[in-house]
């Protein structure tokens, strides 16, 4: 059963890949059942399910006596997308701009977000924030725990909205942004400033200023995604190519 699930998981990876660079064009038939099992090396069964599962991501749609239209996924696909593009970078697409798009998206979110808490979050909830930034600030000379915990501060953050629909958004942004190959040195630039940064924010939801932390946020995150896309961007150039 695993070996199968693997082969679908497989199967369904090559198709997207395929509709993701292009190479099947929206608005077209993917080729047939025998052509693909063949191209792919699975059984039709297997082809089926791979099949279903891009149908689910609104990638294809089986259309009755003629095959499986390929859809515009520009149009249809969800935010669960981010994290297969980034896996297609070497493949033609570019990673800072796509990760310039990323971190815009999460400007926005942060900045409502921070709104919200001021708004929602329990007394406990920000009690649980400033143990977090303390943590935070027991480890801002290892940059792999402090990336750790700099995004579990600012998912539960996310939590503190009680917003199941922006828990999910950022868990896919989060997911898409630990993947982004040099992710790690951007969070070494400063970390004592982005304890710093979470300390204030802090006290400005202790304070229940909704107003305040919203503009502070949307200051201070402009600043820090400019060096963030410029340190990727930087470390992709020097990257040798594959």
């Amino acid at each position: 059963m695993a070996e199968k699930k693997r082969a679908t998981e497989e199967a369904a990876d090559q198709l997207r890949a395929g509709i993701l660079r292009g190479e099947f064009r929206p608005g077209t038939d993917l080729p047939g059942e025998r052509e693909l099992s063949v191209r792919l090396g699975v059984s039709r069964l297997t082809l089926r399910a791979a099949l279903t599962r891009l149908e689910s991501e609104q990638l294809v749609r089986p259309v009755h006596g003629s095959g499986t239209r390929v859809l515009d996924f520009r149009e249809t696909g969800g935010v669960e997308m981010l994290g297969h593009l980034y896996t297609l970078a070497a493949g033609g697409y570019a990673p800072a701009s796509l990760l310039a798009n990323l971190l815009e998206l999460r400007r926005m979110v942060a900045v409502e977000v921070l709104g919200l808490c001021a708004d929602r979050a329990t007394d406990d909830e920000l009690s649980a924030l400033d143990a977090q930034v303390t943590a935070l600030e027991d480890v801002v000379d290892d940059v792999t725990e402090f990336m750790k915990r700099d995004v579990d501060l600012a998912l539960g953050l996310v939590r503190a909205t009680h917003n199941l629909a922006l828990v999910f958004l950022a868990n896919t942004i989060a997911r898409v942004m630990l993947d982004q190959p040099g992710i790690e040195a951007a969070f070494a630039i400063n970390p004592r400033g982005t304890v710093l940064i979470y300390r204030r924010i802090a006290e400005l939801l202790h304070a229940r200023d909704g107003k305040k932390v919203r503009k502070l946020t949307r200051m201070l995150i402009s600043k820090l995604d400019r060096n963030l896309v410029a340190v990727v961007t930087q470390l992709s150039a020097l990257a040798p190519a594959s």
